[in-house]
């Protein structure tokens, strides 16, 4: 007679003297079908009553060695996803797990489906996603727009210690850019767009990474007022990975401080504002950059505009 097992996440809690067993019962009959010529329909039986929720993954292969990505999540005794972002004709293979907290069931069986989409009307899904511009704070991106009849475009993130992606905004038809503000400096964030109109949505671009940067910190060292403007020698230098720069002013200015690769690539803008009468030290981290020769540029204008004091300074990077 064979013998048939299921398997669980078992997890053992002491409370009071006693031991618990936590278990979560694996999802099981996975099915995945295309449904209305614009999504596939995944649904599985729910075999545990101590869920969260669940977690869908897909991939290109139903090989379980080969990468699967979480494309989604729904919340405790739901049964049903639907993936919108599939492209005609491909084969899509799905798996889903229940979770609880740091618990998680094993996976159920595996299902596949081979998309079925409007190509006439759904808008052909953007490509060429790339990572225009980053600061401590914002990262921008862009892509190409593939589509003639786009309602508009939907932007999704996911942080690095995040499992699934979260849909974070949309833009308007042919709007081909798009800043996400208010980031934690020194974190990843990973993106990609698809397209969408009335009648559905596109698959999704490739995805990109970006990593904001650090914090530049900007202090004002010394209350005494300096008799002129004046930039210092970075120090130390050579550096690994940050050196700080120490400039003067002798009255209220506005200060624009850039960073430059030896190529004469802008990199950062460490500075760009008022600042009052003093002296002032910045650290630079370098720490994302690999070692070389760079060149920083200290430009201080007065109030009106007009540009008072510019020092160019070689500084080396020596990891």
């Amino acid at each position: 007679m064979k013998k048939y097992f299921i398997s669980l996440t078992v997890t053992l809690v002491f409370i009071s003297g006693y031991l618990f067993s936590q278990t979560i019962t694996a999802p099981s009959n996975l099915e995945a079908e295309p449904e209305n010529l614009s999504y596939i329909k995944v649904k599985w039986d729910d075999n545990s009553g101590n869920e969260e929720g669940f977690y869908i993954e897909r991939s290109y292969s139903g090989d379980t060695t080969v990468a699967w990505e979480t494309i989604g999540r729904t919340g405790e005794n739901s049964e049903q996803f639907f993936d919108y972002w599939v492209t005609n004709q491909v084969t899509y293979y799905y798996r889903v797990y229940a979770y609880a907290g740091n618990l998680r069931s094993a996976y159920s069986n595996t299902a596949s489906a081979a998309a079925q989409i409007d190509t006439v009307n759904i808008p052909k899904a953007p490509s060429d996603l790339i990572v225009n511009e980053i600061t401590e704070t914002t990262i921008t991106i862009s892509w190409q727009d593939n589509s003639q009849n786009e309602s508009g475009f939907i932007i999704a993130r996911r942080k690095i210690d995040e499992i699934a992606f979260t849909y974070i905004d949309t833009v308007a038809t042919d709007v081909l850019t798009y800043q996400e503000v208010g980031l934690t400096p020194d974190n990843f964030y990973l993106y990609k767009v698809c397209a969408y109109n009335s009648f559905g949505v596109s698959d999704f671009t490739n995805t990109v990474t970006a990593r904001t940067r650090k914090n530049t910190i900007v202090i004002n060292n010394i209350s005494e007022i300096p008799k002129g403007f004046f930039v210092s020698d970075n120090y130390p230098n050579p550096f690994n990975p940050v050196t700080k720069i120490r400039f003067g002013l002798q009255e209220n200015s506005k200060v624009l401080m850039e960073v430059y690769s030896i190529s004469g690539q802008k990199l950062e803008t460490p500075v760009n504002g008022s600042l009052n009468a003093g002296v002032y030290e910045v650290a630079w981290n370098a720490v994302n950059y690999p070692s070389g020769v760079y060149f920083y540029v200290v430009r201080v204008f007065s109030e009106d505009g007009k540009n008072q004091f510019s020092s160019y300074k070689k500084m080396i990077l020596n990891k």
